[in-house]
Protein backbone atom coordinates (compact mmCIF):
# COMPACT_ATOMS: atom_id res chain seq x y z
CA UNK A 1 0.00 0.00 0.00
CA UNK A 2 1.30 3.41 -0.98
CA UNK A 3 1.20 6.29 1.03
CA UNK A 4 -1.41 7.80 -0.80
CA UNK A 5 -3.95 4.71 -0.65
CA UNK A 6 -6.62 5.07 2.15
CA UNK A 7 -6.59 2.22 4.43
CA UNK A 8 -10.02 1.11 5.06
CA UNK A 9 -9.43 -0.05 8.66
CA UNK A 10 -8.44 3.64 9.60
CA UNK A 11 -11.44 5.59 7.84
CA UNK A 12 -12.99 6.44 11.25
CA UNK A 13 -10.09 9.17 11.70
CA UNK A 14 -11.17 11.34 8.42
CA UNK A 15 -14.55 11.89 9.79
CA UNK A 16 -14.48 14.94 12.49
CA UNK A 17 -17.85 15.57 12.97
CA UNK A 18 -20.19 13.61 15.23
CA UNK A 19 -24.00 14.10 15.76
CA UNK A 20 -25.50 14.40 19.30
CA UNK A 21 -27.17 10.93 18.44
CA UNK A 22 -24.02 9.45 17.62
CA UNK A 23 -22.36 10.96 20.89
CA UNK A 24 -24.57 9.63 23.07
CA UNK A 25 -24.40 5.91 21.26
CA UNK A 26 -20.67 6.40 21.38
CA UNK A 27 -20.67 6.66 25.23
CA UNK A 28 -23.29 4.18 25.55
CA UNK A 29 -21.63 1.10 23.78
CA UNK A 30 -18.17 2.81 25.50
CA UNK A 31 -20.36 1.72 28.65
CA UNK A 32 -20.34 5.47 30.34
CA UNK A 33 -23.10 7.23 31.39
CA UNK A 34 -22.92 11.60 30.15
CA UNK A 35 -21.65 12.09 33.96
CA UNK A 36 -18.69 9.54 33.12
CA UNK A 37 -18.16 10.79 29.85
CA UNK A 38 -18.03 14.32 31.00
CA UNK A 39 -15.30 12.93 33.33
CA UNK A 40 -13.17 10.81 31.37
CA UNK A 41 -13.49 13.92 28.16
CA UNK A 42 -12.37 16.45 31.31
CA UNK A 43 -15.53 18.28 30.38
CA UNK A 44 -17.99 19.95 32.69
CA UNK A 45 -21.33 18.10 32.80
CA UNK A 46 -22.94 21.35 31.00
CA UNK A 47 -20.90 21.10 28.64
CA UNK A 48 -20.96 17.34 27.89
CA UNK A 49 -25.04 17.62 28.12
CA UNK A 50 -24.29 20.41 25.51
CA UNK A 51 -22.73 17.64 23.77
CA UNK A 52 -25.28 14.92 23.76
CA UNK A 53 -28.43 17.82 22.70
CA UNK A 54 -26.70 19.48 20.26
CA UNK A 55 -26.71 22.95 22.01
CA UNK A 56 -22.50 22.64 21.31
CA UNK A 57 -20.10 21.50 18.72
CA UNK A 58 -18.35 18.48 19.74
CA UNK A 59 -14.60 19.25 19.54
CA UNK A 60 -12.89 17.40 16.77
CA UNK A 61 -9.77 15.79 19.25
CA UNK A 62 -12.90 14.67 21.53
CA UNK A 63 -14.61 12.86 18.13
CA UNK A 64 -11.81 11.52 17.53
CA UNK A 65 -10.57 10.10 20.58
CA UNK A 66 -14.47 8.46 20.86
CA UNK A 67 -13.76 6.86 17.80
CA UNK A 68 -10.33 5.44 18.50
CA UNK A 69 -12.03 3.97 21.84
CA UNK A 70 -14.92 2.61 19.75
CA UNK A 71 -12.28 1.18 16.40
CA UNK A 72 -10.11 -0.79 18.71
CA UNK A 73 -12.46 -1.51 21.46
CA UNK A 74 -11.08 -0.08 24.14
CA UNK A 75 -12.88 0.42 27.18
CA UNK A 76 -12.20 3.63 28.88
CA UNK A 77 -11.22 3.96 32.81
CA UNK A 78 -13.05 6.62 34.34
CA UNK A 79 -11.45 8.79 36.75
CA UNK A 80 -13.77 8.91 40.30
CA UNK A 81 -15.12 12.29 41.62
CA UNK A 82 -12.30 13.87 43.40
CA UNK A 83 -12.30 13.04 47.46
CA UNK A 84 -13.06 16.37 48.55
CA UNK A 85 -16.16 16.21 45.72
CA UNK A 86 -17.51 13.34 47.65
CA UNK A 87 -16.74 14.47 51.32
CA UNK A 88 -18.62 17.68 50.03
CA UNK A 89 -21.80 15.79 48.55
CA UNK A 90 -21.89 13.71 52.02
CA UNK A 91 -21.92 16.80 54.35
CA UNK A 92 -24.84 18.28 51.78
CA UNK A 93 -26.63 15.07 52.67
CA UNK A 94 -26.30 14.98 56.58
CA UNK A 95 -26.94 18.69 56.03
CA UNK A 96 -30.20 17.90 54.13
CA UNK A 97 -31.41 15.19 56.89
CA UNK A 98 -30.85 16.93 60.10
Amino acid sequence: MTETEDDPNEVWQYDRALSPAAYLRAIKALGMSRIAAARYLGVSERTARRFATGEGDIPPPVVLLLRALLHYNARPVVPHPPRYARELQQEQKHVRGA
